[in-house]
């Protein structure tokens, strides 16, 4: 198997083209292949998935986790990842992968050069350059990875034309260069040495006239878009080329012209604000600007560092602390300038600006130009080539910006609530986005104002601080000045003043100005939007659940995508929302907070009605849109049409179905708790109806019994008993699942009365079979076999094929474990006729499985492996991790039965490896039976089965 990632990413396998589905799993392996050899952190690969850091590690490992396993199942049978305690790896060679071709390609023809055969350094640069299908990675959509790990690729693959075409030259090949040359001067105007080739080729092919016009073709692209003059190696090739120096000059340019006169001496300005006392936290911030401004301060081009986030996220104090940390290596001056872009005073014209940033630079108010673009120039011509670093602070836009940035030389630092994309896509700025702080480093902030003997002597209270003031440095703060004030009040008592959503805000107030009362500050930025972005805004505050799509806010907003989207870009662009995925947003806890107080104050209680009315539909429909594709389809019809409006998502199969549900967990049981509360009972039961058809491929947490309870409260408030009993038995086996067994049977009870009260049989065995496999459970399996005794006679009584499949099924499992293999066999050859017969693909699954189980009690050991392996098949096309686990133990028990140790060895690994990933306890026993087959010997430790699945 091979992979190209100089270009889109490609699989071939047996010189086929392997689709490898879905853009998820594209930038997993994508991220993996550009680190080949390396340990990449799961953290990383979230990163890269979702841009910013989730809320939810533990969920976003486990969801990388499935993607990884799904590369795996579509790479087979090659290994080619390889899990490793913190992270993964690419397990790939320069045979198998173009990048690691390239390199050691380049590696070659380096060593060659070096060696002076520039023939075969020649053939091995060329042959790198020609693995280039560029751009990389055109099909894999993830910003940070491109930024990360593209970029640099893109670098390393210009860089190596560069060496091959200087060796093209040195070898008498200038005639052939001239077309490519022409094409990468085209491609990337701005990379001088091309240019400086082109010349050089151009003039040794005698076509001085064109090499000459080059020349000016370059001087004027970088007056126009950069302000700045050829490097001083392109100068001098072009006076040697005026001068009618021959063709066979040196490759390298002369000498450097002699420097021109230095300008006038100007003052030093040393500006920098006061850094913040006891500043604390944003390692990994601090660490990346010190990253980006690398060993030597740049004097040919300035470093445009953005600086960005939401409003009170500390930039500003950041920026400066930053800034006083590496002044040293500034010489020439610090500059600073508040731009007020946003803030009670109006944003500093660019003019003004340019006026109060010459003036510091000693230019006399005499001398200023009255134009801003003759000031622009002046302020460029100043700084040509100086180690300045000019701090821009509280920018409102790139149009404010961008007359202030220096022709050449110095680092620029601008901080903005505005994502200022402008200055990335025009001059190249490196961003570094400022988000909450890390529980750590918040509890370290506050230590530092409060001192850490009162800090560490109230532990609860201060994470719960941490947390209600959503780790924001500037609420952080307000917090801590008020608990200074008062320093005889256990902080528990100061916390209580931050549980209640509605007065929050109110408490985060110092009392001493706009920029230490985070309402006041929040509402500059919201000041600044346009009416509909405002309203939108005020609406996500509204919102039940954590994240919100654009298709649900479309729902909120009662508009279309096409019009809702941009508005969500804009609050975006303003960190009024995060997106750490196309289509997907969120905010903290204390901007909703204000975006929910807006909403009070901009919507009347109608309009606040019908928004959330839109949502709680958009969640029940498109849940039902996706639970379609989902098997086993316990998901009801019965609901009316889709409201007008909606704009739903649409489903390919069952993959993204799952990946929908996924993402959208959270919020849809938020959305049935919130139905719930607003006496919206149909919502509030339908919803966890849908979500059952996704309960088989989850791992249930406390959650799933909330919603369930929920829905069962609901049922029974709208008069519907069926989907009371249903709710009821759905609780009950998350309750088992829970370990609390004896509060599922209470359930199942519950759920029971009603199905005979009402005279519902299918439902009755539903909870039979359910409450019979919680017993199986438990090792009760007389208990067990009565379950699924009653629900038998049921279903015969009944002709439900669906629920007798079922019942004969769960009595085989049970004859497994009580040594019945015979009678197991019967029972589970019933099974699946019924269900080959329903057209029931997955539990055709469950029914391989036990007649596998069977076949082995029976020590028939090649039919079990035949029949376990099918089962596996089925249970991996539905991405049911847990009985892919629970199969491959089995697999292995029966093929050390047979003597194949080797394969039984593999089939424990992975697992074990599956079971750890879903922390479940019996990854340890496998791994001790895997030790023990490892050391010849031991004594064997089952690993018992799950129950039947949800009914």
């Amino acid at each position: 198997m091979r992979f190209r990632v100089l270009g889109p990413l490609t699989v071939i396998s047996q010189g086929r083209e392997v689709p490898v589905g879905g853009n998820k799993l594209r930038v997993v392996l994508a991220g993996l292949l550009l680190r080949p050899g390396e340990t990449v952190p799961v953290s990383r690969l979230v990163s890269w998935l979702w841009e910013e850091e989730t809320d939810d590690p533990a969920r976003a490992r486990a969801t990388v986790h499935s993607y990884v396993n799904r590369l795996r199942r579509q790479l087979e049978p090659g290994e080619v990842i390889r899990t490793l305690p913190d992270g993964y790896r690419a397990e790939v060679d320069a045979g198998s992968l173009d990048l690691l071709r390239l390199r050691s390609l380049a590696e070659s023809g380096r060593r060659s050069a070096a060696a002076g055969d520039l023939a075969a350094a020649s053939r091995a640069l060329s042959e790198a350059a020609g693995l280039w299908r560029g751009p990389a990675l055109s099909n894999v959509d993830s910003a940070v990875l491109h930024d990360q790990e593209v970029g640099p690729l893109t670098e390393e693959w210009l860089r190596l034309q560069e060496e091959r075409l200087e060796i093209g030259l040195r070898t008498g090949g200038h005639a052939e260069l001239v077309t490519p040359l022409r094409e990468l001067t085209r491609a990337h105007p701005l990379r001088e040495p091309f240019w400086e080739l082109l010349m050089l080729a151009l003039h040794r092919c005698g076509r001085h006239a064109e090499a000459i016009q080059a020349y000016h073709s370059l001087r004027e692209l970088l007056a126009e878009e950069l302000g700045v003059d050829p490097a001083p190696s392109l100068r001098a090739a072009y006076q040697a080329i005026l001068a009618g120096e021959s063709p066979g000059r040196s490759l390298r340019a002369p000498a450097a012209a002699p420097r021109e006169e230095a300008p006038v001496p100007v003052p030093v300005p040393r500006q920098l604000r006061p850094d913040t006392p006891g500043f604390a936290g944003r390692r990994t911030e601090l660490a990346a600007l010190d990253l980006l401004l690398g060993k030597d301060v740049p004097t040919t081009g300035p470093r445009i560092v953005s600086l960005q986030g939401t409003a009170g996220s500390g930039k500003t104090a950041l920026a400066v602390h930053w800034a006083h940390r590496i002044s040293d290596r500034f010489p020439d001056g610090q500059l600073y300038l508040d731009l007020h872009g946003y803030g009670p005073e109006p944003p500093v014209d660019p003019a003004k600006a340019l006026e109060t940033l010459l003036r510091a630079l000693g230019t006399p108010a005499g001398r200023i130009p009255a134009g801003l673009d003759e000031r622009s120039a002046l302020f460029r011509t100043l700084l040509s080539g100086r180690r300045t670093l000019l701090m821009l602070d509280n920018a409102g836009s790139s149009e404010q910006v961008r007359p202030l940035i220096p022709g050449s030389g110095g680092v620029v630092v601008v901080t903005s609530r505005n994502q200022l994309r402008g200055l990335v896509v025009e001059y190249g700025a490196r961003r570094v986005v400022l988000d909450q702080m890390s529980e750590r480093e918040a509890t370290e902030l506050l230590a530092g104002v409060l001192g850490r003997d009162r800090v560490a002597a109230a532990p609860e209270a201060v994470a719960e601080a941490v947390e209600r003031c959503a780790r924001l440095p500037l609420a952080l703060r307000i917090f801590a000045e008020r608990a200074a004030r008062f320093p005889a009040v256990p902080l528990g008592r100061l916390v209580a003043d931050l549980r209640d959503e509605a007065t929050r805000l109110s408490a985060l107030d110092a009392g001493d100005g706009g920029h230490t009362d985070l309402r006041t500050v929040f509402s500059w930025t919201y000041g600044a939007l346009e009416k509909d972005a405002a309203r939108l805004f005020r609406l996500l505050g509204l919102h039940p659940g954590p994240e919100v799509s654009a298709g649900a806010a479309a729902a909120l907003m009662g508009a279309g995508l096409a019009e809702v989207t941009p508005l969500l870009d804009r609050l975006t662009a303003d960190h009024l929302l995060r997106s750490r995925f196309p289509g997907r947003y969120d905010f903290h806890d204390l901007l909703r907070d204000y975006a929910a107080e807006r909403a009070g104050e901009g919507e009347d209680r109608r309009e606040r009605e019908a928004a959330l009315g839109r949502v709680l539909d958009w969640y029940l429909h498109a849940a039902r849109a996706a639970a379609e594709h989902l098997p086993p389809a316990v998901w009801d019809s019965g609901h009316g049409p889709v409201p007008p409006g909606l704009s739903l998502p649409s489903f390919g199969g069952p993959e993204e179905a799952v990946d929908w549900y996924e993402e959208e967990l959270p919020n849809l049981m938020a959305a049935a708790r919130r139905a719930a509360s607003l006496d919206r009972h149909e919502a509030a039961w339908r919803i966890p109806r849908l979500l059952a058809s996704f309960l088989d491929l989850h791992v249930p947490g406390e959650a799933w019994a909330t919603v369930f309870r929920v829905a069962a409260e609901a049922s029974g408030r709208a008069g519907e008993p069926y989907e009371e009993g249903f709710a009821l038995n759905h609780l009950a086996w998350v309750s088992a699942l829970l370990g609390r067994p004896e509060e599922a049977v209470a359930h199942y009870e519950e759920a029971l009365a009603v199905a005979r009260r009402i005279g519902e049989p299918g439902l009755e065995g539903d909870v039979l079979v359910n409450m019979g496999a919680t017993y199986f459970r438990l090792g009760r399996f007389a208990d067990s076999a009565s379950c699924y005794g009653r629900a038998l006679e049921i279903a015969r009584l009944s002709g439900d094929r669906r629920l007798e499949a079922e019942a004969l099924n769960d009595l085989a499992r049970n004859d497994n474990e009580l040594g019945r293999h015979h009678e197991a066999l019967a029972g589970a050859r019933a099974a699946l006729d019924g269900y080959t017969e329903l057209g029931d693909r997955y539990r055709v699954g469950e029914a391989l499985r036990v007649l596998g189980t069977a076949n082995a009690g029976l020590g028939r050991h090649e039919e079990a492996c035949v029949l376990l392996s099918q089962a596996l098949r089925v249970m991996r096309e539905f991405d049911d991790r847990l009985d892919e686990a629970e199969i491959l133990d089995l697999l292995g028990e029966v093929l050390r039965d047979s003597g194949d140790h080797e394969a039984a060895r593999a089939h424990w690994r992975e697992a074990a490896e599956i079971f750890a990933e879903l922390d479940d306890d019996r990854a340890a026993a496998v791994r001790l039976r895997l030790a023990e087959a490892e050391n010849r010997g031991g004594a064997h430790t089952p690993v018992h089965p799950s129950p039947a699945r949800i009914r």
